[in-house]
C-alpha cells in the first residue's frame, strides 16, 4: 500500500492510542509523521555509555511487574504501540531484548535492547564495542510516570543483559530531554560518559546528520 494511503488508514487507530497513553504530544507527534515531518525535520541527541558493572537494583511501583517478555508475548504490546513503533521494533525483532512493565497483565511501559545500532546511527562512523548493547526505545504510560516504572525498566533489562555478558549501554538522549536525561544517567544507574552528539535534518529531497565527538572526560 502507498505509504501516504497506509499513513491515512491507520492513522484514527493510531491517534486514539497515542493519546491515550501520551497525551497532547502523543497525538501531535502521530499527526506530524504523516504531514510535516514527511517533509522537513531536525533531531538533536546526546550519546551516552553506561557502565553496566555500576547498575543498581530499583524496584518497580507497587502493582507492577517488570520482566522480560517471551517471543510468544510480544502481542501484549499492542496495548501501547502505534503502527510506526512496531515497524521499528520489528526491523530485527530476534535481535531485540523486549522488557516490559505490567500492571494487573496490561503493558503500562516497555523497553528494548539490540546488539546493533538502530536507524538513527545507522550512518555512524562509530562501532559498538562486540561487549555492548545498545538501548533502542523506552516508553511508559503517562498514567504511570514518576513512580520509577522507566528507572525499574532500565534497571532489570540491563543487570540481565549484564549478567549474560554485556559490559556496557549506549543510547541517545534528545537534547531536549532534560528529564530523561537525568533519569537514564544517574537516578537509578552507574557511572556514564558522554560520547558523541549526534544532528539530524531532513529537508525535501535531502537528509544530513553530523557527528560531533564529546571531548574526553
Amino acid at each position: 500500500m502507498n505509504k501516504y494511503l497506509l499513513d491515512i488508514a491507520t492513522f484514527p487507530g493510531d491517534a486514539l492510542l497515542a493519546w491515550r497513553t501520551d497525551g497532547a504530544h502523543g497525538l501531535m507527534t502521530e499527526l506530524a509523521e504523516r504531514s510535516v515531518f514527511r517533509i522537513a525535520r531536525t533531531a538533536h541527541y546526546n550519546l551516552y555509555e553506561r557502565d553496566l558493572a555500576t547498575i543498581k537494583k530499583v524496584a518497580p511501583p507497587e502493582g507492577v511487574e517488570v520482566r522480560m517478555l517471551a517471543q510468544g508475548e510480544h502481542g501484549l504490546l499492542d496495548a501501547m504501540m502505534t503502527r510506526r513503533r512496531r515497524a521499528q521494533l520489528e526491523r530485527d525483532l530476534a535481535s531485540r531484548t523486549i522488557f516490559a512493565a505490567l500492571r494487573n497483565g496490561t503493558v503500562v511501559g516497555y523497553s528494548w535492547w539490540t546488539p546493533f545500532f538502530d536507524s538513527a546511527l545507522d550512518f555512524s562512523p562509530l562501532a559498538l564495542p562486540s561487549d555492548a548493547i545498545f538501548h533502542g526505545y523506552v516508553h511508559v504510560e503517562r498514567a504511570e510516570r514518576h513512580r520509577g516504572t522507566a528507572s525499574a525498566l532500565f534497571s532489570a533489562g540491563e543487570r540481565y543483559l549484564h549478567e549474560r555478558g554485556a559490559r556496557a549501554c549506549w543510547f541517545l538522549i534528545k537534547s531536549t530531554n532534560i528529564a530523561g536525561a537525568r533519569t537514564a544517567r544517574g537516578r537509578w544507574g552507574g557511572r556514564s560518559r558522554h560520547i558523541a552528539q549526534l544532528s539530524y535534518w531532513k529537508y525535501p529531497f535531502r537528509t544530513k546528520r553530523r557527528l560531533t565527538l564529546a571531548e574526553p572526560e
